[in-house]
């Protein structure tokens, strides 16, 4: 596996940049698009990460794709593997 050219970022730290941005809290997010407060503060906190029906809400409610968010949290997990617990692998001959 290639190391990336960029540094991930936790898709929490991008939310909380985005509801700052906008001058929302995380208690006015949660209420608008139907979810804890709790959830949402995890998520900013880099607690919990942002899965497939997240994504369509921040989506909804912060514009732009699922994509986006869903990207930012597969670059996350991917950095966060240790790649040496995956030596042994070796490609399968044709």
């Amino acid at each position: 596996m290639s190391k990336a050219h960029f540094t991930p970022v936790h898709p929490g730290e991008v939310l909380q940049d985005e509801i700052e941005e906008i001058g929302l809290t995380q208690s006015a997010l949660a209420k608008h698009i139907g979810v804890l407060p709790k959830t949402i503060n995890e998520i900013c906190r880099c607690k919990r990460g942002i899965s497939v029906e997240m994504a369509m809400k921040l989506s909804k409610a912060l514009g732009g794709s699922p994509q986006f968010w869903l990207n930012l949290q597969n670059n996350w997990e991917i950095s966060q593997l240790n790649e040496t617990v995956f030596e042994n692998i070796h490609p399968i001959a044709a």
